[in-house]
């Protein structure tokens, strides 16, 4: 199963603006605003040809370009202030790659995201090349792009399939030859852009996704496409790639016309919704119960008809410590050192820190005993989380009586460090306590002896 894969290399600021269009068929006019968004892109094209899916050289060159998504429906409520009308290059140049895509259907979701990314002070990252559907025998003049856009930092991704349009006045014989992009050989309008449509985008409203150890998780993927499509025509496939190394978590096997698409499941506990799946394009994966195994990067690839798309997102597996310590009080005897342990256990992934720190009664700041501290390696678990114990040797001539001790543990599952605590209690503190306790005792003792009596 071929599996086209759109790299990240180039990323880049946007603007954006607004046109006029016409809402999708459920949106009124109330509810719809028309608005382009301005992308600075890539045109990547491989050693091995442009485009090729086959195997390449590893080198790639990169061709500034521009992608302009064309009618984004978003609410009405935008600030029309912020918005200035896109306007072509005043005077075209053959040499120049601005594509214009028509997205209004299939509809891009989230798409408030993008145009807003600016103010939000976030990245956009844009790259296209060119696109071969699979057994389709593509026209004359027709050509197809797949891009990716990415709002960086975890937000929306999109994988767009583009197919181009005659510029409008082709065909007539009265009208002058279309200027060609130099390039791509392909014709422009006649202010200089190559007018296509979105007929086919998968996109991820969740690049990356962390999840307790034991909990379930929800990856988001789905699909749109421009024209309806049999059922039958459709399949999905879902990858976990790890350390190296791929398996397959789920897949979803085209079958007869007329009949349901089966599901195989590969990992038990996963799951994909069927009918979201064939009626709403919604083939979001489902996985209970994680695991660290299942820690790594998905990839969602789906087919539709003729073209195929895949969306990938990272999904990194947590669990907190348990932290402990040795003692909870401290008692020199015969001025000899202590040795004290803060045991950190069951935690995931490997990077734990751990702080000792003391504060004598006469300071108002802790001080640092780090640099005193030692660490354990690293045991780990049959469940693949981990344990380790810092120990540290206390001295009696430099923590007096009531100096708290403190281990603080920091860990990326953990908001806020787990702090714990001890005291420097004195000698005669517990000679003391030991007599009260003896004495409590024999006064027990007593009372047993006349009640007997």
């Amino acid at each position: 199963m071929m599996i086209f894969s759109v790299g990240l290399l180039v990323l880049s600021y946007f603007t954006a603006s607004a046109v006029s269009g016409f809402p999708p068929s459920h949106l009124t006019q109330a509810e719809f605003v028309g608005q382009d968004v301005v992308l600075s892109c890539s045109l990547v094209e491989e050693g091995g040809g442009f485009g090729s899916m086959g195997a390449s050289s590893g080198h790639f060159s990169r061709t500034p370009a521009t992608l302009v998504l064309k009618d984004l429906p978003v609410s009405a409520d935008t600030s029309p202030e912020t918005l200035t009308p896109y306007i072509p290059p005043a005077n075209p140049d053959p040499d120049n790659i601005i594509i214009e895509a028509k997205v209004t259907s299939p509809e891009i979701p989230e798409a408030d995201l993008l145009l807003h990314a600016d103010c939000e002070e976030q990245e956009v990252a844009c790259e296209i090349s060119r696109y071969y559907p699979r057994g389709l025998e593509v026209d004359a003049g027709v050509a197809y792009f797949i891009g990716s856009v990415v709002l960086e930092g975890g937000g929306l991704s999109l994988t767009l399939v583009l197919r181009t349009l005659p510029p409008i006045g082709e065909g007539d014989e009265s009208a002058a030859a279309p200027l060609m992009q130099s390039k791509l050989e392909l014709p422009l309008t006649p202010s200089g852009t190559l007018l296509s449509e979105v007929a086919f985008v998968v996109f991820s409203r969740s690049q990356s996704l962390t999840t307790p150890l034991g909990g379930d998780t929800l990856l988001d993927c789905g699909f749109k496409q421009q024209e309806p499509f049999p059922t039958h025509a459709m399949w999905l496939e879902w990858r976990l790639q790890h350390r190296g190394s791929g398996s397959k978590v789920l897949e979803m096997k085209a079958v007869e016309p007329e009949e349901q698409p089966i599901v195989l499941v590969e990992r038990n506990g996963s799951s994909v919704d069927l009918a979201l799946a064939v009626e709403e394009g919604n083939v979001s994966l489902t996985v209970r119960k994680v695991t660290v195994p299942d820690e790594g990067t998905y990839i969602c690839t789906v087919g539709a008809g003729f073209y195929q798309a895949q969306q990938v997102m990272q999904l990194q597996v947590i669990q907190p410590p348990q932290v402990s310590l040795s003692v909870d009080k401290l008692i020199f005897k015969d001025g000899l050192p202590r040795r004290v342990s803060c045991h950190c256990e069951r935690y995931y992934p490997l990077d734990v820190e751990v702080e000792w720190l003391y504060l004598p009664p006469s300071k108002t700041e802790p001080i640092s005993l780090t640099q005193n501290a030692s660490l354990t390696s690293h045991r780990q678990f049959s469940d693949k989380t981990l344990s380790l114990t810092s120990h540290v040797t206390l001295h009696p001539a430099a923590l007096p009586a009531g100096t708290i001790i403190t281990c603080l543990v920091s860990h990326r599952s953990l908001d806020t460090p787990v702090t714990l605590s001890l005291t420097v209690l004195a000698p005669e503190t517990e000679e003391r306590s030991y007599w009260m306790i003896v004495g409590m005792l024999a006064a027990t003792l007593l009372s047993f002896y006349f009640l007997l009596k």
